[in-house]
């Protein structure tokens, strides 16, 4: 596979469905909704589908069919192989797990998701366009929610407005440059232990990361109402994935969920304190 980079995840997305003329594609109805808006913005017919439990298709796929597969949490690297093996026009959206490998026909992955970057993705693909694409100039400073939740807000604003397909700026690529990958790893790996040391009996979501991966966070779907309590009482924000599905969707049983940070250990200490309090 060749590497191209560019400005962001859901613009990777754009940038196949040009590249290999994609009229139809399936996507999980339990996604970034930017992924499906790409895809609209294309003008390709979108079908949804469900996920089980362990975060896998419901129903099987027409065999030459152009899939979106979400690589939920850093931790579904199985799924990802299962089904790469079983279709060949796979799309992996590497959004959440950017230390894996690529898998399928293409995979794309977020690098402002992972790190302190306020752009930026990688695409490796079989298959490179032959349109030119100007370079992304946006000066955006960088923020997460926790943080700097204003800036944060802000800066996705002002990257849902961007449409176009660009090359990655020069500030995210020095930022890149910078990051100790190890560090970060190791970090990520002891904080995910500790949230599960404390949570897990109250998580519906079990999953874990097997030794070769690296999770982009706890994936926090509490049982009980008071973790709601403790959050609002103690000021703490919590960076919510996709919710609002109607009850009578499998994917209902998700919409509380919260990602827990493992890049910032002062953070994750505090709310790891905040949960262990009786």
């Amino acid at each position: 596979m060749q590497l191209v980079k560019l400005n962001l995840a859901r613009n990777c997305l754009k940038y196949l469905i040009r590249t290999y003329g994609i009229n139809e594609i399936f996507i999980p109805y339990y996604t970034c909704p930017a992924v499906w808006i790409a895809a609209r913005e294309e003008g390709c017919r979108i079908i949804f589908y469900h996920i089980d439990k362990n975060f896998y298709p419901v129903n099987p796929f027409p065999q030459n069919a152009y899939i979106i597969y979400t690589n939920y949490f850093g931790m579904c690297s199985e799924n990802c192989r299962k089904l790469a093996a079983k279709y060949k026009n796979l799309i992996i959206d590497n959004s959440q797990a950017f230390y894996n490998p690529p898998e399928g026909l293409a995979s794309f992955y977020s690098l402002r998701k992972f790190f302190n970057v306020p752009s930026g993705a990688f695409l490796y693909t079989r298959k490179l366009s032959q349109e030119n694409f100007e370079q992304d100039n946006l000066n955006l400073n960088p923020a997460n929610f926790h943080n700097n939740y204003t800036d944060f807000v802000k800066n996705e604003l002002t990257l849902n407005k961007e449409k176009s397909i660009k090359n990655i700026s020069e500030l995210s690529k020095k930022l890149f440059e910078k990051i100790d990958f190890e560090k970060d790893k190791n970090t990520r790996i002891s904080l995910f232990k500790e949230y599960k040391k404390i949570l897990n009996k109250d998580n519906y979501i079990k999953l874990s990361p097997d030794e070769n991966e690296i999770p982009y966070c706890y994936p926090f779907c509490p049982k009980k109402d008071l973790y709601k309590e403790k959050t609002l009482k103690n000021n703490i924000i919590l960076l919510k994935l996709w919710k609002n599905y109607p009850p009578n969707m499998p994917e209902a049983t998700l919409n509380n969920t919260a990602a827990l940070p493992l890049n910032d250990i002062q953070y994750a200490q505090k709310i790891l304190q905040i949960f262990s309090e009786k």
